[in-house]
Formats: C-alpha cells, sequence, structure tokens
C-alpha cells in the first residue's frame, strides 16, 4: 500500500510541474509533449496498479 501511494502522489507531482512549466511556456509543441508524457507515464503506472504492483 505504501508503494502505491508514493507512485501516486510522485505522479501528483508531475503532473503540477508539467502544469507549471505549462502555464510558464504557453506554446502548443511543449504542451502537446507534456501531454504525451503525462498520459504514457499514466497509462505505465495504471498498468502497474492493476497487476498489484
Amino acid at each position: 500500500m505504501s508503494m502505491d501511494n508514493d507512485t501516486r502522489l510522485a505522479m501528483m507531482h508531475m503532473r503540477n510541474d508539467a502544469n507549471r512549466t505549462d502555464a510558464a511556456r504557453p506554446r502548443r509543441n511543449n504542451r502537446a509533449r507534456i501531454r504525451t508524457v503525462s498520459s504514457t507515464v499514466a497509462a505505465f503506472a495504471l498498468t502497474l496498479f492493476t497487476r498489484g504492483f
């Protein structure tokens, strides 16, 4: 359970950082990159959660 919470906190922290960079650099390319990276990270974390890791 502790690992679950740690990974979720890390994901939330990464998303907050991405939003901050978005606000600092309002460029379409950067937004697209951040969205793709965050989506891939979210999908990877979801797969880990579903596997019971």
